[in-house]
């Protein structure tokens, strides 16, 4: 990913630190104190040095990926930025904000956190991957625009950054809340044992694998074989079956019917039981996995709403 917009500015401390350099001005001219004199010229010349080395600190880093997870709304949104320093020198105390391209909202950075609350590290010639949080908006589907990295290493008196096009969609899916009890349990399949990737009692074949799904299920030993990837299925288990309609709700409001759906869903793959969905035009086949989930929470977050 290329950068763009690299900038150079002073930090908040020279609010502090300009005025202490007037008084020590003021003081040596006046008492013509040669001590007062070399302290002075000293910051300065350090301060002045410090634009270089803060310059330095940024100027080699590469951004090779940006993933966002989606997240309930309510919670908050993980972001993983994948770096690269490829110099020969540790880069130090980097920071992340998100920038608005919309004329409409603000443009002024929004900072986004890391779990440690403190600047990331890259060694010299390493990569790592840096996690970062911001909080959720309303449900529906979001555009990351820009993002910003900035350092003000080492002396902490300029800031140096670079904006980063991204252009990355997200989900907030509704919050998952509502009555626990399970709308009716349907036998599944057609001798009441629905085909699931879960150990069940017989093993029903293997089917393609679908991108999100979890790797444990899937045939290695076909793998090794030169096939492609594939799923085994057994038929047992439960023996139920889940199938979700928006209709079945219709008395909510559409927020708290949304709610009570992904209750369901989230309730339904943590028991392993296979479920579909209908919500107005939008059909889910059966089904139960990460991708499913997933499919079924994006129907749910952008149901009624534009992207936001």
């Amino acid at each position: 990913m290329k950068p763009e917009s690299f900038r150079l500015r002073p930090t908040a401390l020279w609010l502090i630190f300009g005025p202490i350099l007037g008084c020590m001005w003021i003081a040596a001219v006046n008492y013509s104190n040669n001590l007062v004199y070399a302290i002075l010229y000293l910051i300065g010349s350090l301060s002045f040095i410090s634009i270089f080395h803060t310059w330095r600190n940024l100027a080699s880093l590469r951004v090779e990926h940006i993933r966002i997870q989606p997240a309930f709304a309510g919670e908050e949104v993980r972001m993983e930025i994948y770096l690269r320093n490829p110099s020969r020198r540790t880069i130090y105390g980097l920071f992340f904000a998100r920038v608005s391209d919309d004329a409409s909202l603000t443009r002024r950075p929004t900072p986004l956190l890391t779990p440690s609350g403190g600047g990331v590290r890259i060694a010299a010639g390493d990569s790592c991957a840096a996690q970062v949080v911001f909080p959720s908006e309303r449900r529906g589907m979001y555009r990351f625009e820009s993002l910003q990295v900035k350092t003000s290493f080492p002396l902490g008196l300029f800031w140096a950054s670079f904006r980063m096009p991204v252009n990355a969609e997200y989900y907030i899916y509704p919050q998952a809340k509502g009555k626990a009890d399970w709308p009716t349990l349907h036998p599944g399949g057609e001798q009441g044992s629905p085909v699931s990737p879960e150990q069940g009692d017989d093993f029903a074949g293997v089917r393609p694998y679908l991108p999100g799904e979890s790797l444990r299920h899937v045939d290695w030993k076909a793998v090794a074989r030169g096939r492609p990837l594939s799923v085994k299925q057994f038929t047992g288990g439960s023996g139920h079956e889940l199938w979700l309609d928006g209709a079945t709700v219709s008395w909510l409001p559409l927020e708290a019917r949304l709610s009570q759906l992904a209750l369901w869903i989230v309730n339904a793959e943590k028991a392993e039981i296979p479920y579909a969905l209908r919500l107005g035009r939008t059909t889910l086949p059966l089904g139960l996995g990460p991708a499913q989930s997933r499919r079924a929470l994006e129907a749910l977050a952008v149901a009624g709403v534009g992207s936001g």
